[in-house]
């Protein structure tokens, strides 16, 4: 007899209704950074994505503890949400030249009062963001005791907290001389042969990762987003991870698979049972050991936290084929 509760399982097309694209650095790093909010505010638009807003936010706003900017999608309705998710971090996942950006998803109800509001927020949204390559401290306690006045009313952490245009376009200025020698590029033109999916596990979580996987893929299909092909493999058995697992591989030249990615994570984001998930594109030809080592350790992202990777495996690979 099964040892695994029941559980709930979430169609992401009725769960999902937005997203916001940030990135929150210390200020020695922002100005580089408001020239990718910039970059990447421009390339949502080209695809026809409305931004519902743009800001800038200096620390102390909500868990933010640093330097933040937002790009809001707020889609009303939620036709083809998943798509430009999808389309958001294709371009986010090669052109934040090693700084960390994070998407999450909106998933809460946002008529609920204020104080349940947030709570939502942050057992859903918050804890079911996309990182790229690495988390930054925040203060997620925010969102389940948030700051109140003498009356028991939320402050308002937010408002003047917005940067001024002045500084906000002094900081991009600054940016844009940092980055001056930095090309951002086109997903269609990096993103070559589509994006991996993994799941890795512990000793004793075989059960429900596979479930996951079954569930996963009942889904895709459900999509009509077929893998091109589908793997379990012990620790040590699958390049860099050091962990068992299994992976989903979408290796394809149609550029479609740039968007049709989102609806695959935005499902791993609402139903991953408190697993991580590591994800990377293929940026490489077979052979081409370093762009391989790049798009694991420069390009990917991840739910929950980063699994152990072992990337002297790829190191060691590029030795031995100089050789």
């Amino acid at each position: 007899m099964s040892k695994i509760k029941p559980l709930e399982w979430h169609n992401p097309r009725d769960k999902i209704w937005g997203f916001h694209v940030h990135q929150e650095l210390p200020l020695e790093d922002f100005p580089k950074s408001l020239v990718i909010q910039e970059k990447c505010a421009e390339f949502l638009k080209k695809k026809a994505i409305a931004i519902t807003a743009n800001d800038v936010i200096t620390p102390g706003y909500g868990p933010h503890l640093d330097y933040m900017w937002e790009l809001r999608v707020e889609s009303a309705p939620k036709k083809n949400v998943l798509e430009k998710l999808g389309i958001a971090l294709s371009y986010m996942s090669i052109n934040r030249f090693g700084l960390s950006a994070y998407i999450h998803p909106l998933m809460h109800d946002p008529s609920l009062p204020e104080e349940a509001a947030l709570a939502v927020e942050g057992r859903e949204n918050q804890a079911n963001a996309l990182w790229f390559s690495y988390r930054v401290p925040q203060n997620q306690d925010f969102f389940f005791n948030p700051p109140k006045d003498e009356n028991n009313r939320i402050i308002d952490t937010r408002t003047a907290r917005v940067m001024q245009n002045q500084q906000r376009q002094e900081l991009l200025h600054r940016g844009k001389i940092e980055l001056h020698n930095q090309a951002f590029n086109e997903p269609e033109k990096i993103i070559i042969h589509g994006f991996h999916i993994h799941l890795d596990y512990l000793t004793g979580q075989e059960e429900l990762a596979l479930t996951v996987f079954d569930q996963f893929l009942v889904y895709l299909l459900s999509e009509n987003l077929r893998p091109t092909s589908t793997r379990l493999y012990k620790p040590r058995e699958n390049g860099p991870h050091v962990q068992g697992g299994w992976e989903v591989k979408f290796e394809t030249q149609e550029k479609a698979i740039l968007e049709r990615i989102g609806i695959a994570i935005a499902w791993l984001m609402c139903n991953r049972q408190g697993f991580s998930i590591f994800m990377h594109p293929v940026t490489w030809e077979e052979g081409d050991y370093r762009e391989e080592l790049k798009a694991h350790e420069k390009y990917s992202f991840f739910l929950g936290d980063l699994p152990e990777l072992d990337l002297s495996f790829f190191s060691n690979k590029i030795v031995n084929h100089a050789v």
